[in-house]
């Protein structure tokens, strides 16, 4: 609580009519000068009430797609687990809900809700909280790619002559993660267009684990995964993915030369990505020192646009070279680490070719496709 210029107007206009009072014959003056203290008195008290009273709450909204999202080319199926209330893609815009509520039911005010997202700042106030609640809406965007998270966010609150002034800083928090943009990149005409026919992945009898589910009469006891079992208190089992599936690794440089690189290579993967789960396949993302997808991440394409929407902003973690059947580094130089990488899979039997982005180098032994940094990609 700290208290504003005017509350030292209020107390000297209090002292000015308290000693004119002194030295006049009208008496009335004290009380007067009396009633001015007083008054700033019981606005600190109510300051103060009104500061412990209000809490506030930020709520992503609605997502307004821009004219290169991808969402109206995902098909219906693709959207059980895809983030709520929508996907965010890069370019987007969101509408935000800023809310205040107040605790007793008892309606306070004045107020103010204020954060900050990125370099854009949101604020909302209002003279009056009603005890049902008070709420402002605001669009943030177009988003760049990346986690999008409120930080600085305050409450500020005073009393209805603005002599105190109090502000309640409040954690950060996530709103949503924009991921980045993708087309089809395959040639494959009738792959574009029979969307209903998109391959399912199913639990089979392979190596690599797909998941767990609940144990079924007939179900080998060596597949019970007892750790998960403890957990749930029930029995579970593994599921391995069916030999021959095909699996495409992304292999992405952790420190791409500018931040417009970064953003196009990420969009690159994120195609090739998109066209491996349209064919039925799954996805390993890796990038030297950085956190590499989870396995069991593998088989969902958000969990894969996600973690390109963070890189190359991910936890240090020293994690080996995944293997894959099929692979494809991303890299804006030609001695990259991604290269690198790639080199040894083709060495260990893999397909292996790169995109390189806003370089004419050459690459020796590796099949590769350029790009510039716009987008979409000319035809």
């Amino acid at each position: 609580m700290r208290p504003a210029w005017r509350l030292l107007g209020a107390l000297a206009l209090g002292a000015v009519v308290y000693f004119y009072g002194a030295t006049s014959e009208v008496a009335w003056l004290f009380l007067f000068g009396f009633l001015v203290w007083g008054v700033a008195a019981a606005m600190f008290a109510y300051a103060r009430w009104n500061a412990r009273g209000l809490s506030g709450g930020l709520r992503l909204l609605d997502v307004l797609p821009s004219a290169l999202s991808p969402v109206g080319e995902i098909p219906e199926r693709d959207f059980r687990d895809a983030p709520l209330p929508a996907p965010v893609f890069e370019g987007d815009l969101v509408r935000l809900e800023l809310s205040l509520a107040t605790a007793g039911g008892r309606a306070r005010g004045p107020a103010r809700f204020s954060l900050g997202v990125g370099e854009t700042g949101l604020e909302a106030g209002t003279g009056v909280v009603p005890a049902a609640g008070w709420r402002a809406l605001r669009d943030l965007g177009p988003l760049k790619r990346g986690p999008l998270a409120a930080k600085w966010l305050a409450i500020e609150s005073s009393d209805p002559l603005g002599l105190f002034r109090h502000r309640r800083r409040l954690p950060a928090e996530g709103i949503a993660v924009a991921l980045p943009l993708f087309t089809s990149l395959s040639d494959n005409r009738h792959l574009r267009e029979v969307e209903s026919q998109l391959t399912v992945v199913r639990a089979g009898h392979g190596t690599d684990l797909y998941g767990v589910r609940e144990y079924r009469a007939g179900d080998p006891l060596r597949r019970i995964h007892w750790r998960t079992s403890a957990r749930r208190g029930e029995l579970v089992v593994r599921e391995f993915e069916p030999p021959g599936l095909r699996v495409l690794a992304l292999l992405l440089d952790p420190e791409p030369g500018s931040r417009a690189a970064a953003d196009q290579l990420a969009r690159l993967a994120a195609s090739e990505a998109w066209d491996c789960y349209r064919a039925g396949g799954r996805v390993l993302a890796w990038s030297p020192g950085l956190e590499a997808l989870a396995p069991w991440q593998a088989r969902s394409i958000w969990a894969v646009l996600e973690w390109l929407a963070r890189w190359p902003e991910l936890p240090a973690e020293e994690v080996e070279l995944p293997r894959a059947m099929d692979a494809i580094a991303f890299s804006d130089r030609p001695d990259g680490p991604a290269l690198e990488a790639l080199k040894q899979l083709r060495d260990h039997g893999a397909a292996a070719r790169a995109w390189l982005v806003e370089t004419e180098e050459p690459v020796e032994g590796i099949p590769v496709t350029r790009a510039g940094l716009g987008w979409p990609l000319p035809e």
